[in-house]
């Protein structure tokens, strides 16, 4: 990865870790793509809200062709000069307005919709520059209780737990399967630490370079993930979903 080009890790824009890094969030947005992967292989892809392009590129490795589009300009100088391909383009353009002169094979969309105001309206679009009968692959984290105002993130509008987004999808889509993505393994030391108010800020409090982090990390296994089938509801960190567009 091109250092000089680095952007500022917000939370939400996704920074590739690198050599002696952990990023417990990143891990869980990388895993979303390997998982996208074996609906790619041969086909057009667009990756809506691409962030800094990690994913565009593995997406590639499988893929005919990969567009990329985010709104942040700074984001696509980032996926250009560290993330380029002979079968990648990458465009900055708002996902909430898309402007395209071709339809692809397959959409993802990764963490992305809970960012809009009208995430209807944004799956129109997606439904529109997909070819009938393909695939559009959406991820959105599982809001399971509504976040309070003082601890509300303020990049985010539309979180959604199971029910809502379900609801969304079968206004929008007559075949879908909803899944979710779960932690690999049971951990007891996991579900304390995440019992406790103030867990949800300590990842923030440490650098990715810490060995605190990467020790808790390892002891509460919290890189390793897996796609649920059941107990999605309760117990899914993401939701994702699985859509045919007829």
């Amino acid at each position: 990865m091109n250092n000089e080009h680095l952007l500022n890790d917000t939370g939400e824009r996704m920074i590739p870790t690198g050599d002696g890094e952990v990023s417990f969030v990143f891990a869980r947005h990388r895993f979303a793509y390997q998982y996208a992967r074996q609906f790619v292989e041969g086909k057009s892809v667009i990756d809506l809200g691409c962030g800094t392009g990690y994913g565009c590129k593995m997406l590639a490795e499988s893929a005919a062709f990969v567009q990329g589009i985010d709104h942040d300009a700074r984001a696509i100088d980032f996926c250009r000069k560290n993330y380029p391909a002979s079968n990648i383009r990458y465009a900055q353009m708002d996902a909430a307005s898309l402007s395209l002169d071709r339809r692809f094979d397959v959409a993802v969309s990764f963490q992305v919709i809970e960012h809009l105001s009208a995430p209807g309206t944004f799956i129109d679009q997606i439904k529109n520059i997909v070819e009938p009968g393909g695939t559009i692959i959406i991820s959105t984290p599982n809001v399971r209780t509504p976040t309070k105002a003082s601890n509300a993130n303020p990049f985010h509008y539309s979180e959604m737990n199971y029910q809502q987004f379900e609801h969304l999808l079968s206004t929008k889509f007559r075949s879908f399967n909803l899944h979710g993505v779960g932690y690999a393994a049971p951990n007891r030391l996991r579900v304390v630490m995440q019992s406790l108010p103030f867990y949800r800020h300590v990842g923030r409090l440490f650098k990715r370079t810490s060995s605190i982090k990467k020790i808790a990390g390892a002891a509460l296994d919290m890189t390793n993930f897996r796609v649920m089938t059941t107990d999605i509801a309760r117990d899914a960190i993401d939701l994702l979903a699985i859509c045919r567009n007829e």
